[in-house]
């Protein structure tokens, strides 16, 4: 997978075995909706649109600050997103779990679950 770090653009939406994001920290659009698998996604912050939605068993955001654009929607065990404060647009409906969306007033564009 180390090879695929230097791509602009990579969908790998729905590879629910993925589970090492690790190398993909250089790629400037990454789709990743759907991969139950990945829980760690601390390597992406350097991401420049990231499309974590569905990633149900993603728990912790905190190093994806500096990403410009980022789903989150349907991400249901997302608690804090305090550390997101930089990301310009913002998805997180269906995040039913967030317990405070205070720090997201920079935030551009805002979905907020319902």
């Amino acid at each position: 997978m180390s090879a695929l770090g230097g791509v602009h653009t990579l969908n790998l939406t729905g590879c629910r075995n993925l589970t090492d994001v690790s190398a993909l920290g250089n790629v400037h659009t990454l789709g990743l909706s759907f991969c139950t698998g990945v829980t760690n996604v601390s390597a992406l912050g350097k991401v420049h649109r990231l499309y974590l939605s569905r990633c149900r068993n993603l728990r912790d955001v905190s190093a994806l600050g500096n990403v410009d654009t980022l789903y989150l929607s349907g991400c249901i065990n997302i608690t804090d997103v305090s550390a997101l404060g930089k990301v310009r647009v913002l998805n997180l409906s269906g995040c039913s779990n967030l317990t405070d969306v205070s720090a997201l007033t920079n935030v551009v564009e805002l979905t907020l679950p319902r």
